[in-house]
């Protein structure tokens, strides 16, 4: 399934359970996995509705080596082995999902700045 995808394969972590969205977390990254409901029948019927797929999710990891632990992990459904990405400088791989959305796994090649893993309300 979607969801065992993400945990076991990805290492992510169930977040929040909502009406036909399920929430996950990855350090300081929440990701929502919603079905749309095209009408009111499918509304009652939670199987047919259909996943919205658009968008990239994108992993960022420290090192180049973790990057490459990912490979392996999903050689299966990645484009290619890991590569430099000279105009953007980092070390990227993309793959898909069972139902079909980008991702994308990747460690910047220059410093950043410092990100909270801290999640705020307003």
């Amino acid at each position: 399934s979607m969801v065992e995808f993400y945990t076991q394969r990805i290492g992510m972590s169930r977040y929040l359970e909502q009406p036909n969205i399920t929430i996950l977390n990855h350090g300081n990254m929440i990701l929502g996995f919603h079905q749309i409901i095209t009408s009111e029948k499918e509304e009652k019927e939670k199987d047919q509705t259909r996943p919205d797929v658009q968008g990239m999710y994108t992993f960022v990891y420290p090192s180049k080596e973790q990057v490459d632990d990912m490979y392996r992990k999903l050689e299966d459904v990645a484009d290619g082995k890991p590569r430099h990405n000279e105009r953007y400088q980092i070390y990227q791989f993309f793959a898909k999902d069972p139902e079909g959305r980008n991702l994308e796994f990747q460690a910047f090649l220059h410093p950043l700045a410092e990100v909270s893993s801290k999640v705020t309300t307003v």
